[in-house]
């Protein structure tokens, strides 16, 4: 058995007992400026409603209501002065809403702060926001500007936000296993994330796709067709080649890619000028060739699009 050097023991004690003391005190710190940094701006909100009801009254009080101005014009003018001064408070207290929110920042550097704080403190916090820097990191550009993230997990629940928040990301603890899951608000966002990454490989991830975007109002024709030609093609294919290829949809400017097991077989399905779609693919292994060759598929593969055949 070897013995732990005293020195190296005081040092990891100190170590921990620093970094407590570090995110005791950030908590501490960061919850009382937030407290103060919401008082401010109520009470600033409320100034300044009270400056604008107040002005707003004195301006209806200020019209003549004489018989020779109490006709149609003077009503319309009330009720611009009215509508326009309702609008300006509504567009306040909304912006003054977004600050009193609890959200913080949802940036890479803020929940690197996050975890550096409770590093050594809290394990599963820590693993956390880990899960939640990894995920993040993988995003594109225009989801991590854009975006609400709840971190929840151990008991506390951190909240970030950047942008109007039109994805929502949510990282939290279920069965021991920490889960990060992402559901977009709008096309725009569908579209940024499907572009950017690959979708799980199988006939069921194929349809479910197709629906989705058909449920966004983003499916064209193009890739519909070639969607529904890959599920064709697909489906004739041994399980040795299904459960261990990498597909990629390319028609109509729209791409999509699936992948399954080790990605060794490459499915490309595309369309030409004349509409016509393309499947083919490129075997790897004798195993997965032989059962192909014995089944009598083919490793090109080509149909007629939905444009072409509504011209004919």
């Amino acid at each position: 058995m070897f013995a732990v050097p005293e020195h190296s023991l005081g040092r990891n004690m100190a170590d921990l007992f620093r970094n407590g003391v570090q995110w005791a005190l950030g908590g501490l710190f960061g919850s009382f400026i937030t407290q103060v940094k919401r008082i401010l701006i109520l009470s600033t909100t409320m100034i300044v409603a009270s400056v604008l009801l107040s002005a707003f009254w004195l301006a209806v009080e200020k019209v003549d209501y004489s018989p020779s101005n109490t006709g149609h014009e003077s009503a319309v003018a009330i009720k611009h002065k009215s509508h326009g001064v309702v609008r300006i408070l509504r567009d306040f207290l909304q912006y003054a809403i977004i600050l009193l929110s609890s959200y913080e920042p949802l940036t890479l550097g803020n929940l690197l702060r996050h975890r550096d704080r409770v590093s050594g403190v809290n394990y599963m916090l820590h693993a956390c926001f880990s899960t939640a820097i990894d995920g993040f990191n993988q995003e594109p550009l225009s989801v991590q500007q854009n975006s609400k993230m709840v971190v929840q997990c151990d008991g506390q629940t951190v909240q970030f936000l950047s942008g109007s928040g039109d994805c929502e990301i949510s990282v939290y603890l279920l069965r021991n296993d920490i889960r990060f899951d992402v559901r977009e608000r709008t096309a725009e966002m569908y579209l940024a994330r499907l572009s950017t990454r690959r979708e799980p490989l199988s006939v069921h991830d194929l349809l479910r796709v197709k629906s989705e975007l058909q449920s966004w109002g983003v499916l064209s024709e193009e890739l519909r067709g070639c969607l529904e030609f890959a599920v064709q093609e697909y489906a004739r294919e041994p399980l040795c080649v299904q459960d261990n290829a990498d597909m990629v949809v390319d028609c109509g400017g729209q791409v999509v890619k699936f992948a399954s097991g080790h990605q060794d077989n490459r499915i490309n399905i595309y369309d030409v000028r004349d509409g016509t779609i393309h499947y083919r693919i490129r075997i790897s292994g004798l195993w997965a060739s032989a059962v192909r060759f014995f089944r009598g598929n083919k490793d090109h593969t080509q149909t007629r699009g939905m444009k072409q055949l509504q011209l004919e």
